[in-house]
């Protein structure tokens, strides 16, 4: 199949039909839009009706304009520099309280999104970007993009920075919630061993005083290259063991790993699995399961179930952050179709920002080193 046959079977799916607001809400939305920004109801107007009366949007195109401009969206009728404010931008900015006060906690996603597969692929990627915003992720690392979906979902999370490991075929990409996670810098290493062109994405980031590096990594698939995935692994835990140690590392992905794998790479001691640390919980355990998620039809019997997708944190010394929540997301089949939103389950983990505490680590991640146990 041709790439423009890719692209019409799997972006070019006519748009589910929005319904226009009744007088009474874009007459509102009308008002709203003109005290956040300053304008009249003509400009209002204007920018309402191009944007599908979306506040939000609308607020993010308006700002930009008159900022000077960071990124195109195509979102109007024609192509427009915009800045983008996600909704908790929008209201503090409507209430007059914006505030530089760093969050108490966080949340990161991972999630392999299998943009390879063509079917309901306009509206799993849909459903993917309403699940990030839902679940107010702040950090968000993304596998198995095409350049296709890559673009569309930048235009459906505005509110997020986002970093490309790529851009040809199937690539990462790691995304920061502007308005609480601030991008420092980001460099991609490429694996040398890798026959599938896969890379480390490694991105620096900030939120508040806690420095952040952020590794985000789809290992070679398949049984048949058990080699290369064991080494890319040990060369992602031997970057986060050399990190600076005032500096916390999160690495995640599909990482496709089987447990032996694990240990042979030999993490330090110092380098958690979060799934561990988090209480093992074995409703969170398998995150490509065939017997549960049908996306991926399996000839015969056997349905297997592995935990491909996984999440180490190396804490900072002293550590500042701990976990508190591990779960998975995508359970439920996109509205409409027979599809889940991936054939992954997607990871969310919670975490909460304890400060300089005198324990030398968080009490959750005492004795459940990535090693620790069989999984």
């Amino acid at each position: 199949m041709s790439s423009e046959d890719h692209d019409v079977i799997s972006l070019e799916e006519e748009e589910e039909d929005e319904d226009i607001p009744d007088v009474a809400t874009c007459q509102s939305l009308v008002e709203q839009f003109a005290e956040i920004t300053g304008t009249d109801e003509a400009c209002a107007q204007f920018y309402l009706q191009d944007r599908k009366w979306n506040l939000e949007r609308s607020v993010n195109a308006f700002f930009e304009s008159q900022a000077g401009g960071i990124q195109i969206l195509n979102d109007g009728d024609e192509p427009e520099v915009v800045v983008t404010f996600d909704s908790n931008m929008v209201s503090m900015l409507s209430a007059n309280c914006a505030t530089k006060e760093p969050p108490k906690n966080f949340r990161l996603i991972t999630w392999n999104v299998d943009g390879l597969d063509e079917k309901n692929l306009k509206k799993r990627t849909k459903t993917v970007a309403k699940i990030i915003e839902s679940e107010k992720a702040d950090i968000v690392f993304l596998q198995e993009l095409i350049p296709e979906t890559y673009s569309y979902l930048e235009d459906l999370l505005p509110q997020f920075v986002f970093i490309a490991g790529g851009s040809r075929e199937y690539f990462t990409a790691t995304l920061l919630r502007r308005t609480t996670v601030y991008f420092d810098g980001h460099n991609l290493i490429q694996f040398q061993n890798s026959v599938m062109g896969r890379n480390l994405l490694c991105v620096e980031a900030h939120i508040g005083d806690i420095k952040l590096n952020l590794l985000n990594a789809h290992l070679e698939s398949t049984a048949e290259f058990s080699k290369q995935r064991t080494e890319q692994l040990s060369m992602a835990f031997n970057r986060m063991k050399s990190a600076a140690n005032n500096s916390t590392m999160i690495f995640a992905g599909d990482l496709n790993l089987r447990d032996k794998e694990v240990e042979q790479a030999r993490p330090p001691g110092d380098i958690y699995d979060l799934w561990e640390a988090c209480g093992r919980r074995n409703e969170c355990r398998w995150t490509w399961d065939t017997q549960r998620n049908t996306n991926r039809e399996m000839s015969g019997q056997y349905k297997p179930r592995c935990r491909f997708d996984r999440v180490y944190l190396r804490p900072s010394n002293p550590p500042i952050i701990t976990p508190r929540h591990f779960g998975l997301l995508g359970l439920e089949k996109v509205r409409g179709t027979q599809s889940f939103p991936s054939d992954h389950w997607g990871i969310i983990v919670h975490f909460e920002v304890v400060g300089n505490k005198s324990e030398s680590k968080p009490k959750t991640l005492a004795g459940s080193s990535s090693g620790s146990a069989s999984q």
